[in-house]
């Protein structure tokens, strides 16, 4: 009688194992394209302050090296 291991190994899963983890369905890349999708929305919202802001930083940063 073989135990599971040999019916693994016969099976080639061992093999497979690396392509089936990275396997990404439908499923998994819903919730982060809607992460994203938020993301992008509420900096398209305040685009200009974010704009402002990095201005801001820009020109500490190019201060303090001048």
């Amino acid at each position: 009688m073989m135990d599971i291991n040999g019916i693994f190994h016969d099976a080639g899963f061992y093999q497979m194992l690396p392509f089936a983890l990275l396997y990404i369905g439908p499923e998994t890349m819903l919730p982060l394209a809607s992460a994203i999708a938020a993301i992008g929305g509420v900096l398209l919202m305040f685009w200009h302050r974010v704009v402002g802001l990095l201005r801001k930083f820009w020109r500490l940063i190019v201060r303090r090296e001048g």
